[in-house]
């Protein structure tokens, strides 16, 4: 196959247009914001799903503090109740002395329920700490998915402004190419991680960077400069310089 050694040049000008457009979406596929707002999304889930747990265990303890209080304000009620009657005096010398032993059995009990009502509020004080903790991480999560949301979405607009510009300059090289040249570039290209043409500098192919043997070299070196050559190796068309 022959091409003039203008199409030749033309050639590697694309493969330097289409690698610079592989590697715009490497870069696109790969943007960190995109592991970044993955990596949130999961702990966002997470977050909510202990948040769910906490949140139900909170109202549960809220349940059991209000049980608490309502105890310690009966009993409470009670020994007002029996202070009231004793400080009044009315009564047998019997029922009054069996009142003050009721009121130090309330006063314990009383302070039992204190006790076991303390431990509760403070049960519920760490749940509601954790509840707090889990919203507030919620809203920082939220907060940086935003920001990562806009900076991907200006790092896109960048390299598809990259990527309109490269493209509009290889509809505008296409054409100049010949067909047949563009055709065996194309179907190259598809099969060898996107490289269709190399340059060839010294004794290396520039595509698959090994070095040509010393007869093959002297082959080349034999044929008409429109003579299209390939490398033995990677099956690359090859441009001498």
């Amino acid at each position: 196959m022959k091409a003039t050694l203008e199409d030749q040049n033309l050639l590697i000008e694309l493969q330097l247009i289409d690698s610079q457009i592989t590697q715009a979406k490497v870069k696109l596929a790969g943007l960190p914001e995109i592991e970044q707002i993955t990596a949130i999304h999961t702990r966002l889930q997470n977050t909510a799903v202990e948040l769910s747990v906490v949140e139900t265990e909170l109202a549960d303890v809220a349940i059991e503090l209000r049980r608490s209080e309502l105890d310690v304000e009966q009993v409470d009620d009670r020994i007002k109740k029996d202070e009231t009657r004793l400080n009044s005096g009315i009564g047998t010398p019997k029922e009054l002395e069996q009142l003050q032993h009721e009121l130090v059995t309330l006063a314990k009990r009383k302070a039992d329920l204190e006790d076991g009502e303390l431990e509760i509020l403070m049960k519920h004080d760490g749940v509601k700490f954790r509840v707090d903790e889990l919203l507030n991480d919620q809203i920082g999560l939220q907060k940086l998915e935003l920001e990562l949301n806009v900076r991907l979405e200006n790092a896109k607009a960048e390299i598809g402004a990259t990527m309109a510009e490269l493209g509009g300059a290889r509809s505008a090289l296409v054409p100049k190419i010949d067909p047949a040249l563009l055709e065996l570039y194309d179907k190259i290209r598809h099969s060898a991680h996107g490289v269709g043409a190399a340059l060839l500098i010294g004794n290396k192919c520039d595509g698959c960077h090994l070095a040509i043997n010393a007869v093959e070299l002297e082959r080349i070196k034999g044929l008409a400069m429109d003579e299209i050559i390939r490398c033995e190796e990677c099956r690359r068309i090859l441009v001498r310089i």
